[in-house]
């Protein structure tokens, strides 16, 4: 990465605890970069092109001039950077969500606290520090890639309204007028994913919200078109690398925590 010359008093931190982002959900922009960490609960956030999904430990980083809007639907807490524009032109232009190192995660809360004040030269270190770690930091699998092919948006808005549907390529290909290779292809060259890793995606942002909601792995088979919580719960282990019972514990911790203060 380029080297930037930081301006601080260009630079707005603020610090959002126990926040449901009811003024977030209009789609919007702005010139500021933001960088979101996420230490408490599930956030939903949005662009027109994707979906993405943030639980504890997770950040996403948005480029000035970004179309996005987001959604909380239980407590969140956040910390929030807007960065001005010309401290943004070294730094990646698009959108990007990734795991929180505990280096990211300092970093963030050091120049997120107005009580410690800090000298120009440390405070432009560590903001460069900030940015050379997010672009370091692997893309996450929480994305969920949005096609701009009207046949293949019919398929993922279908999906999206009811994540229940078990439909093969084969069997869209007939409702949307495409041949089941015409679709598989599309989705490769639109999302870089495969169908199924899509569907794999969507369902897993799902399975986390309702996880955080406390739901049980008998109802998220429901909501989700297993045959069963057993079912639910391999597919889960299987995708997730954990169990649904030890994410449910900890989401719900969280929330049981901060009612708690």
């Amino acid at each position: 990465m380029k080297s930037a010359t930081l301006d601080y008093d260009a630079l707005v931190i603020e610090r959002v605890l126990e926040h449901i982002a009811v003024e977030e959900n209009v789609p919007h922009c702005h010139p500021l970069g933001q960088f979101v960490l996420v230490k408490r609960g599930v956030l939903h956030g949005h662009t027109p092109d994707q979906h993405w999904l943030m639980k504890p430990g997770m950040a996403v980083w948005i480029p000035p001039d970004t179309m996005h809007w987001g959604q909380a639907y239980n407590r969140v807490d956040l910390t929030v950077l807007y960065i001005a524009p010309a401290l943004c032109h070294s730094f990646t232009s698009h959108l990007k969500l990734f795991d929180a190192s505990f280096l990211i995660s300092a970093l963030c809360e050091r120049l997120a606290n107005r009580s410690m004040p800090l000298s120009e030269k440390r405070r432009n270190s560590m903001l460069q520090m900030l940015f050379e770690e997010i672009e370091e930091k692997p893309d996450s699998n929480l994305t969920l890639p949005l096609p701009q092919d009207a046949r293949l948006k019919k398929v993922t808005d279908s999906l999206i309204a009811d994540p229940t549907q078990r439909l093969g390529l084969a069997e869209w290909g007939k409702r949307v007028g495409a041949t089941e290779r015409t679709l598989a292809r599309l989705f490769r060259k639109e999302t870089g994913l495969r169908y199924t890793e899509w569907c794999n995606r969507l369902l897993l942002a799902v399975a986390w919200q309702g996880l955080a909601n406390g739901a049980s792995n008998d109802r998220l088979s429901l909501m989700l078109g297993f045959s069963s919580g057993d079912s639910f719960g391999h597919w889960f282990r299987r995708v997730a690398n954990t169990c649904p019972g030890k994410v449910r514990k900890q989401l719900q911790s969280h929330f049981l925590y901060k009612s708690d203060k």
